[in-house]
């Protein structure tokens, strides 16, 4: 029997050796894993899913930021991940049931844009489109192509040039420094 529940705190060395197991350890080297360096996942949000007493599944949200490059204002979001099933207990919808739990709560908890990367081919079910046209992209200028959304429809639009950055990154960010932070993301025209 599965059940579903949200993460406690001495759940942590069980999940991180779920995601081991699922994402091997390259998994440091993506994009995503640079916004959460310094934030906690968010706990009233974060669900595990347990068989016989261990963590057969796991979905964390993180609160970020999408700056938008050329007004410079920022918009608050939740970036959603990793979601992860052992290998063993997957192809029984645990991952489909994570997701919808997950984000039933992000709703009631008035979350209203949640980003993540990932397939569009196994996301879209759960109400999650890609973000392109816009370019937006995650630490590094990575992942703009896999990047989707999911946000509620009385939200302003996505900005048309973006970045996420971690939701801390503006209350730390030196006044001075604003100018030269958004000039340094700005893109560059191609010649």
């Amino acid at each position: 029997m599965i059940n579903f529940d949200q993460e406690r705190p001495f759940d942590g060395v069980q999940i991180e050796a779920l995601l081991d197991a699922a994402f091997g350890p390259d998994r440091f080297n993506k994009s995503s894993y640079s916004l959460r360096e310094t934030v906690a996942p968010l706990a009233s949000l974060s669900h595990v899913a347990r068989a016989e007493g261990r963590i057969v599944g796991t979905v964390r949200f993180w609160p970020v930021l999408i700056k938008d490059l050329l007004r410079g204002s920022c918009e608050k979001a939740l970036l959603l991940g990793p979601l992860a099933v052992a290998p063993s207990m997957q192809k029984y919808g645990i991952g489909s049931q994570l997701m919808n739990r997950s984000l039933a709560a992000a709703s009631l908890a008035g979350h209203r844009r949640i980003l993540l990367v990932g397939d569009i081919d196994y996301y879209c079910r759960f109400g999650f489109k890609n973000v392109l046209p816009n370019y937006i992209t995650m630490p590094g200028g990575k992942d703009a192509r896999r990047l989707l959304v999911r946000q509620n429809t009385s939200l302003p639009s996505l900005p048309a040039v973006g970045k996420i950055i971690s939701a801390d990154s503006v209350s730390v960010m030196p006044v001075g420094s604003i100018a030269a932070e958004y000039e340094r993301d700005l893109p560059v025209a191609a010649a």
